[in-house]
C-alpha cells in the first residue's frame, strides 16, 4: 500500500492558522471581560500545571495491569495512572502520584503552594526525565495572558489597585494575588498616566529555549556565587541615561524572572552553598524576591522544582542549620523500577529512540531486566530474591504444586529503602549499545552478557 504524500505547504499553512487563532491582543478592560466569561483563564503556576496533568485524564489500574494482577500488586488501593505520564515512565506510579498530589494541593493554594517540589533518588531513576517531561508539556500548553511588554510576563490582573481587589474578586469569582513589577509600575505611571484599563494585554507561550516561563539553574561555583543568576541585575550601560533608582535600568533576566508563571528548575540543588539557597526560601514562602539594586521586590509565581541524589540529600539533611530550608521542601522519592515487565518497557522505549535497527535475540531484554531488578531488591527472610522479583511483577509463584502465599505489601513494608540502590537502566543500555555497535547484524544473549 503506497503512503499518501502530504503537501508541505498545506501543513505549514494549517499550522500558521492554528497559531494565529491562539494569539490574542487587547486592552486590560477587554481582558477583564474575558476573565468574567471564563474565570479559569486566571490560574497561578501550580494550578496551570495541575490542569495540564488532570485534563489528560486517568487510566484505571485494572486497565493497565488487569484486575487480578492489579489486586496482587497494589491490594485495594492501586495508585492512579495519569495519561500525562503514560508511555514515558514505567514502574514509578507511586512517585508520580505523589507529584500530582503536590500539584493538586498547591493548585488549591494549600501549604504546598509555598513549598519546593524536591525529587530525590539514585542516578538514572528518572528525576531529570520527569523534570524534562513537565517542561516539555508546558511548552506544548495553550498560551497564557500576560501584560504586553512586561519583562517577567506577569498576570494582567496585577494592574488592579489594592482598594479595588475585593470588588473585582467578587465580580470575577477569583482570588487575585501578586503585585506589579517595578518596570510595569513605572510604565503605568508615566506611559499610561495611571489609566490601567488602557494597558495592553497579549498572549504568550512557554519556551525553554527563549527562557519564557521556564528557567534552569545548574550548580553554581561556590567561589563565584552571585544572586543575579536568580533575581537579575542592573544594566550598567543605561546608568548614563537614567538614575540608579529608575526601573528602566533593570535587567530582569534572573531565573525567578525568566521562570515566572512557569517552572524554575534547580539541578543538583544541594551542591550549592546554603547561603545561596536562602533566596529560594523567600521565593517559596513569601512569594517575593528582592529586585536588583534599590527597586523594592518582585512577585514570584513559579513552580520551584529541585532534584539531587540521595547522598547529597542525606548530607544536607544531617546539618541542623538547614532546618529552615528543609521545612519548605516536599520530598518525593523516585526509586528504581522494581517490576520486571516495566523494566523491559524502559529498555524498549530507549531503544526505539535510538538509531539501532539490529535484531535482538528473544528474551535478551528480559534477562537484562532480571539482572537489573534483582540488584535493586533487598534480601528477605520470607523468600529468595528471584521469588521476590516474580511476586513484584504480579506473577504467581508455584512451588511443589502450591502457589506461594506471600503478602507483597508486607515485603515492601519490610524494605522501605528498596529501589534506592542497584544497577541503573543507563548501565544496562550502555552495555546493550556496546553489543549492538560491535555486532551490527544483531545482538544475542551471549554477546550481551560478555559485554
Amino acid at each position: 500500500m503506497t503512503r499518501k504524500k502530504e503537501d508541505f505547504g498545506e501543513i505549514i499553512k494549517k499550522d500558521h492558522a492554528e497559531r494565529k487563532n491562539l494569539t490574542w491582543s487587547g486592552s486590560f478592560l477587554e481582558y477583564l471581560e474575558l476573565v468574567r466569561e471564563k474565570p479559569e483563564i486566571y490560574a497561578l503556576a501550580h494550578r496551570h500545571m495541575y490542569d495540564l496533568i488532570s485534563e489528560a485524564g486517568i487510566i484505571p489500574a485494572d486497565e493497565v495491569d488487569g484486575s487480578a494482577r492489579s489486586l496482587k500488586l497494589w491490594g485495594d488501593t492501586p495508585p492512579k495512572v495519569y495519561k500525562f505520564f503514560n508511555d514515558e515512565f514505567f514502574g514509578v506510579e507511586t512517585a508520580l502520584e505523589k507529584i500530582v498530589r503536590y500539584f493538586h494541593a498547591a493548585a488549591m493554594k494549600g501549604e504546598e503552594s509555598r513549598q519546593v517540589l524536591y525529587l530525590m533518588g539514585p542516578v538514572g531513576a528518572g528525576k531529570s526525565s520527569i523534570s524534562e517531561h513537565l517542561k516539555r508539556k508546558l511548552t506544548e500548553a495553550p498560551p497564557i495572558y500576560v501584560i504586553d511588554g512586561c519583562p517577567i510576563r506577569e498576570e494582567p490582573l496585577h494592574l488592579i489597585p489594592r482598594p479595588l481587589r475585593e470588588k473585582f474578586n467578587e465580580m470575577l469569582d477569583i482570588q487575585i494575588e501578586g503585585e506589579l513589577c517595578p518596570v510595569c509600575r513605572y510604565r503605568l505611571e508615566h506611559e499610561f498616566e495611571g489609566k490601567y484599563e488602557r494597558f495592553p494585554v497579549t498572549t504568550t507561550t512557554f519556551s525553554r529555549m527563549h527562557r519564557r516561563g521556564i528557567a534552569v539553574v545548574p550548580p553554581v561555583d561556590p567561589n563565584n556565587q552571585d544572586t543575579s543568576v536568580l533575581i537579575g541585575s542592573e544594566d550598567i550601560s543605561k546608568l548614563d541615561q537614567y538614575s540608579e533608582g529608575d526601573p528602566r535600568v533593570l535587567d530582569l533576566n534572573g531565573a525567578f524572572n525568566a521562570g515566572n508563571r512557569g517552572i524554575v528548575e534547580f539541578i543538583e540543588v544541594f551542591k550549592n552553598e546554603t547561603e545561596y539557597l536562602h533566596s529560594i526560601i523567600t521565593a517559596t514562602q513569601e512569594k517575593f524576591v528582592p529586585a536588583p539594586g534599590r527597586h523594592g521586590t518582585i512577585y514570584v509565581d513559579s513552580v520551584i522544582l529541585a532534584h539531587s541524589n540521595e547522598a547529597e540529600w542525606r548530607r544536607f539533611k544531617a546539618d541542623h542549620t538547614n532546618e529552615a530550608i528543609l521545612d519548605r521542601i516536599v520530598t518525593v522519592k523516585v526509586p528504581y523500577n522494581l517490576r520486571l515487565n516495566e523494566e523491559v518497557k524502559i529498555y524498549q522505549k530507549m531503544l526505539s529512540r535510538s538509531g539501532f535497527k539490529s535484531h535482538i535475540a528473544p528474551h535478551t531484554l528480559e534477562v537484562a531486566a532480571m539482572f537489573a531488578v534483582m540488584s535493586r531488591l533487598e534480601k528477605s527472610p520470607k523468600c529468595d530474591v528471584v521469588t521476590k522479583m516474580r511476586l513484584y511483577n504480579g506473577e504467581d509463584v508455584v512451588e511443589k504444586g502450591r502457589t506461594k502465599k506471600i503478602d507483597i505489601q508486607e515485603l515492601k513494608e519490610d524494605a522501605t529503602n528498596e529501589g534506592m540502590s542497584g544497577i541503573s537502566p543507563r548501565f544496562i543500555m550502555k552495555a546493550i549499545d556496546t553489543a549492538l555497535t560491535d555486532n551490527p547484524d544483531g545482538i544475542t544473549l551471549f554477546t550481551f552478557v560478555m559485554s
